[in-house]
């Protein structure tokens, strides 16, 4: 088994462009892996990634992998969970930082059965405990009244940040990185569900999760 080995930030895409979860999980990713001296990796799947994976380098990403499919249109657990534990098996990496959105609480899990991992979910910080490398997880207990700090030996280690938890790297699109068009085949025979309508709320003025304040 290979050694795990860098950062890698599982991204969400909103209309295109990187949802401001996965911006706010590169600006920490890129502190951890710097704290490392590790890469920090981002894995973008869509049907289209376009643009995205350039803007995932500018927000901090050394390596973008993206995967596209027409499968990936719309979110399908069991199309998504073959993309990431195929991609984590390769890369090995040491931790896996997702958002708590509803894509993130759903996948995460998954994930970590499938690896045979740990998870940490709705953490408010993460850090690497300086003498063990290990990724150091803060997250609410007793329904927000304290906090309790997690680590696990368990590899690779993966945990989800709650939105606006973590802050985000000035963009810089001068910043170099490398994209890595990956092709990863999706067995339909285990998509065990199926979008039959989707029905889009109309919203007017700034999302919630995009307000400042």
């Amino acid at each position: 088994m290979a050694e795990n080995k860098g950062i890698l930030v599982y991204g969400e895409l909103a209309d295109g462009k990187l949802a401001a979860i996965t911006t706010e999980l590169l600006g920490c990713g890129r502190k951890l892996a710097d704290d490392l001296k590790e890469d920090l990796s981002c894995l973008l799947a869509s049907d289209v990634v376009g643009e995205a994976s350039k803007e995932a380098i500018a927000f901090g990403a050394d390596k973008v992998y993206t995967v596209e499919d027409p499968s990936l249109k719309q979110y399908q657990a069991d199309c998504y969970m073959q993309i990431a534990e195929k991609l984590v098996k390769d890369l090995s990496p040491r931790a896996i930082l997702m958002g708590q959105t509803a894509i993130g609480r759903d996948l995460a899990p998954r994930l970590a059965f499938r690896l045979e991992t740990g998870l940490a979910t709705d953490c408010l910080e993460l850090s690497i405990d300086p003498e063990t490398k290990l990724l150091v997880q803060t997250r609410p207990v007793y329904g927000g009244n304290a906090q309790a700090t997690f680590t696990s030996e368990l590899m690779p280690q993966i945990a989800t940040a709650r939105a606006k938890a973590m802050s985000p790297m000035e963009r810089d699109d001068s910043r170099k990185g490398e994209v890595i068009p990956t092709k990863i085949e999706i067995d339909m025979s285990k998509v065990r569900t199926k979008i039959v309508e989707t029905i889009k709320e109309e919203v007017a003025g700034v999302k919630l999760e995009d307000a400042p304040v």
